[in-house]
């Protein structure tokens, strides 16, 4: 908590986000301890540690930021840019940014940044409306980049002032979703697989079709999400997970409906399915494993031997920003080398950074669950917008599922 002066008012629901990044604290398990012990005692080591002062944020702009210039890291070149406005209103999911991330852009740009969080991404999508609803930034799954860009709810970039796109991987130099990161730039990126606890099966599954072994019948989670779902159940059958066939689709459609008397749940919270007990078996995001396993360290994960799905999220600017420079600012800030290993060495979620790789724990990129092997990769699909009348098939059938 260094970025404040002495005396500065203190925002509170802001001093509690940045002490629960820097702790590696859940909203779960702080909820979890204001059960235990009551409000006041779970609150005090947080009031007590955001109640200190420290530097004040710089009052100058700079130019920005570039990678670092030791061996390997690609460094961008100084660019002129205009002075930022004096705010910026970001909107990002929960526990999804490094500590210092926020800090150091207002340190190095004098900006102050209005940070609010969500943790539903439809919620946030009808928040957010058709031009940002005041939140200048946000961070749409790359798979909406392509409906947000069309419908002109973000913004094209002005890539002169985002010189760190250099420091790109140069598999995402030019993604499918959005050509030449014309209207964003990528975050972080993540596998879909099967996370399952090492105490309660009976061998080491590298398959699906575990989520159909009737053994585990109540203990099975797949996720909330039809996209997701009929993927994973399309790529068993051999099938794409982007497919527009519909027969193909009733075969999916078939196969979830076996496998949908055995499961516990369908839920996103792939965090909490998998640490609550019950669940011994179910859908996961890959890098949802470096939380899951601080609170049971018995889960593991795999990819299934079928293929798999790789998914990203972006960060763009919504068309009715008011605070565009800025907004640039610190999409280039995010694709900065030691920002971006800041990210990943926080929440466990590989970026797009390929100058940043030397910066970030050896122990995430040797992980094969959050940065798996090119052999992996090539056999993961990215899930794509499908036109409106492909996707409607997809809604209808799962539909159908959710209510039989």
């Amino acid at each position: 908590m260094t970025h404040r002066t002495a005396g500065t008012p203190i925002d509170p629901e802001e001093a509690l986000r940045r002490y629960m990044v820097e702790h590696r604290i859940s909203r779960r398990a702080l909820l979890e301890q204001i059960s235990k012990v009551g409000a006041a005692a779970a609150l005090a080591p947080i009031i007590a540690a955001c109640g200190g002062g420290g530097a004040s944020p710089s009052a100058s702009a700079a130019g920005p930021s570039a990678a670092p210039g030791s061996p390997g890291a690609s460094t961008a070149a100084s660019t002129p840019v205009p002075s930022p406005e004096s705010e910026l209103i970001v909107y990002n999911w929960l526990d999804y940014i490094g500590p210092d991330v926020i800090p150091s852009f207002e340190d190095k740009y004098g900006v102050k940044v209005q940070y609010e969080l969500f943790d539903d991404i439809e919620v946030a999508y009808a928040k957010l409306g058709e031009d940002g609803n005041g939140y200048d930034v946000s961070f749409p799954i790359s798979v909406d980049v392509p409906r947000f860009r069309e419908a002109g709810t973000i913004i094209e970039l002005d890539q002169s002032l985002l010189p760190n796109l250099v420091n790109l991987g140069p598999e995402w130099a030019d993604p499918g979703y959005d050509p030449g990161n014309a209207y964003s730039v990528p975050y972080v990126w993540w596998t879909t697989g099967i996370g399952y606890d090492t105490t309660k099966l009976a061998e080491v599954p590298t398959s699906s079709k575990v989520l159909w072994d009737p053994r585990y019948a109540g203990h099975i989670s797949m996720m909330d999400d039809y996209q997701e779902t009929f993927g994973l159940a399309l790529i068993q059958l051999g099938y794409s997970a982007n497919t527009t066939d519909t027969a193909q689709l009733d075969e999916a459609l078939a196969l979830l409906r076996e496998a949908k008397p055995l499961l516990r749940t369908y839920s996103n919270d792939t965090v909490g399915t998998m640490v609550g007990g019950d669940v011994w078996v179910g859908m996961i995001w890959g890098s949802d494993l470096y939380q899951i396993q601080q609170e049971n360290p018995n889960i593991a994960y795999f990819i299934p031997e079928e293929g798999g799905v790789r998914g990203s999220d972006t960060a763009a600017i919504y068309s009715g920003t008011k605070h565009p420079i800025a907004a640039h600012l610190f999409l280039n800030h995010l694709l900065d080398a030691e920002v971006s290993a800041s990210n990943t060495n926080t929440i466990g979620y590989m970026g797009p950074n390929e100058a940043a790789k030397e910066l970030i724990d050896p122990v995430i990129l040797e992980d094969p669950s959050v940065n798996p092997t090119k052999a992996i990769l090539d056999n993961l699909e990215e899930l794509l917008d499908l036109p409106n009348a492909v996707d409607e098939e997809y809604l209808s059938r799962w539909q159908a599922l959710k209510a039989g």
